[in-house]
């Protein structure tokens, strides 16, 4: 898993490549404790757009994330799915849950605004 960071104020753009599986995990916990140690980020968008699979492990931290950043007012952000993760987001429901953009510039400004 290749995770790059973006900071845009008080969101952070997550550039992952790779299956978001339970094994690569720890590496995404650690890179997201790092961005929200700054109290000011509140918001983080993920953008999917080389993420080919996600598991339920994931599907579970994120659902996680969502209510943690909820606290500080803020929300956990999807852009530009593939048609398997956005099935698998559908299948579970969790396409009601997460804000998904289509087009990673919208998912940016929508953080902004």
């Amino acid at each position: 898993m290749n995770i790059a960071a973006e900071s845009y104020g008080h969101a952070v753009l997550l550039n992952l490549k790779g299956d978001l599986t339970e094994d690569v995990m720890g590496a995404v916990q650690q890179t997201v404790d790092h961005q929200l140690a700054d109290k000011q980020v509140i918001d983080l968008v993920f953008n999917m757009d080389e993420v080919p699979f996600v598991d339920s492990a994931c599907l579970e931290y994120l659902m996680d994330l969502q209510d943690r950043l909820a606290e500080r007012l803020g929300q956990v952000r999807i852009a530009r799915c593939d048609a398997n993760v956005r099935k698998i987001l559908e299948i579970t429901r969790l396409d009601t849950i997460f804000e998904i953009f289509d087009d990673l510039t919208e998912a940016v400004k929508a953080v902004e605004a």
